[in-house]
């Protein structure tokens, strides 16, 4: 995204601080958690999500600036809470202070997204933007309480995998299509067929991060928390005979503390990813869902060049 929409994303944010008066501290701890997961200079990730769906529909930056500022707030939110609950991505700021802080602090970025969308002038559309980011909350909540019930679980199938993922992953990503569709005006079938499009665009990045953080021992405590991430449910749920038994007491015994993981079992995890087939069953349910995306944003009735930074968009998920 340009920089000159940065500028604007920037400012608006500086003027919800200018309103709200928080501690000198706590402005700080947001504005250092904004944007601390940006990579190759993309900021605010959330709220530029939003304003591409609202250009798709017709919609201008001034339309959807409040409800772009306060996807982002919102996400972040729900970043923070993961992070705490999931016990892991320690480099974050939220993680670099006592849970009790960065609680404070999640909790604090909710408060600061109701005041953010408050700005948005058309009552109606406040309405249609606040019921949207509550209903996505009680979903994003719902599909991590699944994670955490499935965690105990020795398997789940494909289907509760998805699931879990289309509330989790999903429903973040489709409330940030829905509220730019929302506020660029757009009409109902427009908008559901933007909220459908978001959450595949979700599960897409979810695929994506499940197989990078499956692998990736130092940062990520996937495997040792038996989160059931694609290639640990692909393993669950094909392996058969000796290897699947070992896969599975090893998966138990790390999950419970009884066992320490070693680096000959990181490897052997690593090995059955590759040669087992995680890695390309997940590469290939990537190119399924690339494939969904496409074909809901052809259906979409706007000019062809509307769609163009959200087609963009699903070929840069990597």
């Amino acid at each position: 995204m340009n920089f000159q929409v940065d500028q604007y994303f920037f400012r608006e944010i500086d003027g919800l601080f200018d309103k709200t008066r928080l501690d000198p501290e706590m402005e700080r701890l947001v504005r250092v958690s904004l944007n601390a997961d940006c990579t190759n200079g993309e900021y605010f990730r959330w709220a530029n999500l939003t304003l591409l769906s609202c250009e798709c529909v017709g919609g201008e930056l001034e339309d959807v600036l409040p409800g772009a500022i306060g996807m982002e707030l919102f996400a972040l939110a729900s970043d923070i809470f993961d992070d705490i609950q999931d016990q892991d991505n320690e480099e974050m700021p939220w993680r670099q202070i006592p849970d009790a802080q960065a609680i404070n602090l999640a909790i604090c970025l909710l408060m600061l997204c109701e005041e953010a969308i408050s700005a948005i002038p058309d009552n109606h559309l406040y309405r249609e933007v606040a019921y949207s980011l509550h209903r996505t909350g009680i979903r994003a909540i719902n599909g991590q309480f699944r994670e955490f019930m499935y965690d105990s679980y020795k398997q789940v199938s494909f289907e509760q995998y998805f699931k879990m993922t289309e509330q989790k992953a999903g429903s973040l990503t489709a409330c940030a299509c829905k509220i730019g569709a929302i506020l660029g005006k757009a009409e109902t079938r427009v908008i559901q067929d933007m909220e459908q499009f978001g959450v595949i665009l979700g599960i897409l990045g979810q695929i994506i991060n499940d197989l990078k953080d499956f692998l990736d021992f130092p940062k990520k405590n996937d495997f040792i928390n038996n989160k059931k991430t694609l290639p640990n449910v692909y393993l669950l749920n094909t392996l058969q005979g000796e290897m699947a038994e070992r896969f599975k007491d090893l998966t138990q015994k790390v999950s419970e503390g009884a066992y320490r993981i070693k680096d000959m079992d990181r490897e052997y995890i690593k090995q059955l990813a590759l040669e087992e087939g995680a890695v390309p069953y997940c590469t290939v349910m990537y190119e399924i869902y690339c494939q969904k995306a496409r074909e809901i944003l052809e259906e979409i009735p706007v000019p062809e060049i509307n769609k163009e930074k959200l087609k963009r968009l699903v070929r840069e998920i990597k």
